[in-house]
């Protein structure tokens, strides 16, 4: 069978394309001692606490023919990611080199409704041959998971079982008592607890005397004792309002928000009624 020698070369030409497109210059052409870096990450542990920070190693090694230099090293990532060296500006065939970094996970990494979560952390790897020519950029990837403590408000008591809402008279004070519970230590001055409210004319103090600070909208109570993992404590709280003057009866929602180290872990809200006298 007679076949055009044009489709051949067009073939040839098309597989080389296809090579060169999926496994890279120094793969098909191979001709040129060209270095060819691989890299890995070592040294992290599989899990990490958000805003905890962690050290891990990045190594690079030059598995080509030729010395590869003006290596740059690009954290790609979520992560706030700090190198404690800079990148080798030369890194000889055959040899290895170890970059110590470490990475953070910032507070907005998970959201509210996330407990855990797979984060990439990739690192791109560009460099040249010793002639200069910029050879193919290399991405080394892996997955980090961070997670949150798990801390929730298990209960709010605002007088009675069945009590749904603060019921107070003009000017009087309301008990609010919450139970909350944490599956890690907590230290004293790392977590605090918010209240805050559209309604205009609100006072909350705390039983405990608990530093406070006024923010917008209500006040902020930073917990001045360590919350021990998986034991349930209570929290009390004092809360008055006034109605405005005629006014027999008014009706607002308070939202209660429990932080750590700046991260909200959880929510809830209570209805609160005020009549006057």
């Amino acid at each position: 069978m007679n076949i055009n020698k044009k489709w051949i070369f067009i073939a040839i030409a098309a597989i080389i394309i296809v090579g060169v497109l999926y496994f890279g210059q120094d793969s098909i052409f191979n001709f040129k001692k060209n270095p060819k870096i691989t890299g890995e990450v070592q040294g992290l542990t599989s899990s990490v606490l958000i805003t905890n920070e962690q050290t891990g190693l990045l190594m690079l090694k030059n598995s080509g023919k030729s010395n590869a230099i003006e290596i740059e090293v690009e954290p790609i990532s979520n992560f706030k990611v700090s190198f404690d060296e800079n990148p080798p500006t030369l890194l000889e065939n055959g040899k290895t080199s170890i970059i110590k970094f470490r990475i953070v996970p910032e507070k907005e990494i998970l959201k509210l409704s996330e407990v855990r979560k797979n984060i990439p952390l990739n690192f791109k790897i560009k460099y040249k041959n010793s002639q200069g020519t910029l050879m193919d950029t290399v991405t080394i990837k892996r997955n980090v998971e961070v997670y949150r403590p798990k801390f929730e408000i298990k209960k709010i008591d605002l007088g009675g079982i069945l009590k749904t809402e603060l019921s107070l008279k003009n000017n009087q004070n309301g008990l609010i008592m919450i139970d909350i519970e944490s599956d890690n230590d907590f230290n004293a001055g790392d977590y605090w607890i918010e209240f805050t409210s559209d309604y205009p004319v609100l006072e909350v103090s705390s039983v405990d005397q608990y530093p406070s600070e006024q923010i917008i909208g209500g006040y902020k109570f930073i917990f001045q004792d360590r919350l021990t993992e998986n034991k349930r404590v209570s929290k009390s709280f004092l809360l008055k309002s006034s109605v405005s003057s005629g006014s027999y009866e008014t009706k607002f929602t308070v939202n209660m928000k429990i932080f750590w180290k700046g991260i909200l872990l959880d929510q809830q809200n209570i209805r609160v009624v005020v009549t006057e006298y």
